[in-house]
This record gives structure tokens, sequence and C-alpha cells, in this order.
């Protein structure tokens, strides 16, 4: 789905980032984390409250932090706005809770898609 649906069908405020894996030759931007379930709009209380799962940006045409450098320790994401754009796919920008500072991520990516990682116990 567009960035624009996806930030629309789920909140991702107070989900945990885990890791960051940006690969420039298959234009993809991988975000490990811990989805806060029991914010969205599906959820049901039998279901566990957070759920690992990987954020993939497909065709990623721009992609920076600022700042350049920082280290994830389960950061909290503070913000999530689709930014004004004009081109090809959607840009958005996802505030962290970083260490030391804010972190913050500007993505222009055409297409998201939220894959959830199943753990031993099945959830």
């Amino acid at each position: 789905m567009k960035p624009s649906e996806f930030i629309k069908a789920y909140t991702l405020f107070d989900s945990l980032v885990e890791d960051l894996e940006y690969n420039e030759v298959k234009k993809q931007l991988r975000m490990t984390l811990e989805l806060c379930q029991w914010k969205q709009f599906f959820y049901v209380e039998t279901e566990p409250e957070m759920q690992l799962g990987i954020l993939i940006f497909f065709d990623v045409t721009f992609y920076k932090t600022e700042p350049q450098l920082f280290n994830l320790d389960s950061s909290e994401i503070l913000e999530v706005d689709l930014l004004p754009f004009d081109g090809e796919g959607e840009r958005i920008k996802i505030v962290l809770n970083g260490l030391d500072d804010v972190i913050v991520l500007n993505i222009q990516s055409n297409e998201v898609e939220w894959k959830e990682i199943k753990t031993e116990d099945g959830q």
C-alpha cells in the first residue's frame, strides 16, 4: 500500500523501533519494530498488546536521517507525518526518541508493507 494509506490504517505512535536496515541497491528500507497492537482499530483484546514485525519500504528514492549517525535502543515513535512533495512516490517523516536526542527519518517511497514476525509460541 502507499505510505499515506499505511499511516491512515496503522497508528505507529508509541511503537518501538528495534532496527533499521537500508539497502541502497534494492531501494528498500526495513524497520523492525514492536507495534502497539492495542492502539490499532482492528485490535482484539485476546491478542498480545505488542506485535514484533518488519515495516518494509519499497522503491525508496530518498532516505535521510538527522542526525546522520545514531543508536537505536527500543526507540519510541513520537510522530509520523506525510510531507508535501512534488514527484514520484510519497515522503513521510518519522520522529523517534533517541538515546541522546530525537532522531528524524525522512523516507520517500512508493509502497509500504507490514509483516508480522511470529514468535515460537505462535503469537
